[in-house]
């Protein structure tokens, strides 16, 4: 109980924090099992079935990469995350209601103790810095507020007003201070969903990933000709640092993708591809962590195979949300949207491989839709 109340604090601050909370969680869960005897329900061997087949997709891309021990690598940590997933999952499961309502209530505790210190750094970059946009830490503020999202959504579906209202100021204040495009889309985002009737709702939800999936599809193919369209018209330049410099990283990525196209370069090789950026125009920095784009790291490492399996998992997490109904289908449906459209946008949280990422997934998103989740999968 008091892990839940510092962890949304301890992700704002500490560079590693997820990832030693999710193997906490993961402990947690194990524990509760050896108590509770480890009976597996319906929806826990689902969940181990499907990560066991993308632990093995990871896998497999070994046979083609050209890095075969970094896509090993890959492997072994996205099956080491699955194991814990599987294992917070069943836990949360597991508890009772009376002990699930009180680990509800302790966590809005947490989660407001998150968001306060999200808007703090917020507001920290936004006046004590000479440009914000510019640090050398600004991707700690994106991180964070990417976290923030997440809390927000999760006291939005609250019933108390205080609540609702707490949420709307860490939106108000990111949308003027936050410095991530990807995060204003996802409020926006969150925001429509927000007004839409509540029977319509899973409409939105399933109309949004449509559009969403249906770009990444297409994503190599027009990233050249936009960009040159949009550098023709000058509508790049006012805004260098940022979309123009990843737009032209994937224009430049593009044809590595193409010539690579159905099995791609193999799981976690995306770092080691710095011969792709050839005669940047916006893109200045000297590493390559990623493609800064999820769409793109998965085009570029595992290909059409590997977006036709990010479609098929997004599409399983769909189903599941139907099942839902009211705050609990709020919160599960926008933590999704949350998830896709930052890292769509620019982090390049490549959910395959990367170990911030993933266990930022199973701790902040994971156990509060499982939460939500009880309701349909028992």
């Amino acid at each position: 109980m008091g892990l839940l109340v510092i962890s949304p604090a301890l992700s704002a601050f500490i560079e590693m924090s997820p990832t030693v909370l999710a193997l906490v969680g993961a402990l947690m869960g194990a524990l509760t099992l050896l108590t509770k005897g480890p009976r597996f329900s319906r929806a826990t061997i689902d969940l181990a079935v499907t990560l066991a087949v993308l632990s093995g997709f990871v896998a497999s891309s070994a046979l083609w990469s050209v890095d075969t021990s970094r896509s090993l690598g890959a492997a072994k940590d996205v099956f080491g995350y699955s194991v814990a997933a599987v294992l917070l999952f069943q836990g949360i499961l597991t508890l009772t209601d009376d002990q699930c309502d009180r680990l509800a209530r302790v966590s809005l505790i947490g989660l407001l103790i998150g968001l306060v210190s999200v808007v703090g750094w917020e507001l920290y970059f936004a006046f004590l810095t000479e440009d914000p946009r510019f640090v050398g830490n600004v991707f700690t503020l994106h991180k964070i507020t990417v976290y923030g999202a997440f809390f927000a959504v999760m006291l939005f579906a609250q019933p108390k007003p205080v609540w609702k209202g707490i949420a709307a100021l860490f939106a108000v204040l990111t949308l003027l201070y936050g410095q991530s495009t990807g995060v204003v889309l996802a409020i926006v985002f969150v925001a429509v969903m927000f007004f839409i009737p509540m029977r319509y709702r899973h409409r939105a939800l399933v109309g949004f990933f449509a559009i969403y999936l249906s770009l990444a599809l297409i994503a190599p193919f027009v990233a050249s000709p936009v960009f040159a369209i949009l550098k023709s018209l000058g509508w790049l330049a006012f805004y260098p640092g940022t979309f123009a410099a990843r737009l032209d990283l994937w224009q430049m990525i593009s044809p590595h993708i193409i010539d690579r196209l159905v099995l791609g370069h193999g799981a976690n090789t995306m770092r080691d591809a710095v011969g792709v950026v050839v005669n940047p125009t916006y893109y200045v920095q000297t590493d390559l962590p990623s493609a800064h784009n999820i769409v793109f790291d998965l085009w570029f490492e595992l290909g059409a195979l590997g977006i036709i399996a990010y479609g098929a998992l997004l599409g399983a997490i769909i189903r599941m949300i139907r099942g839902l109904s009211g705050p609990c289908h709020f919160m599960a449906s926008n933590c999704l949207i949350v998830s896709a459209s930052p890292i769509a946008y620019g982090f390049g949280l490549d959910v395959f491989r990367n170990r911030q990422g993933m266990s930022s997934s199973i701790w902040l998103c994971g156990w509060p839709l499982m939460m939500a989740s009880r309701v349909s999968a028992r």
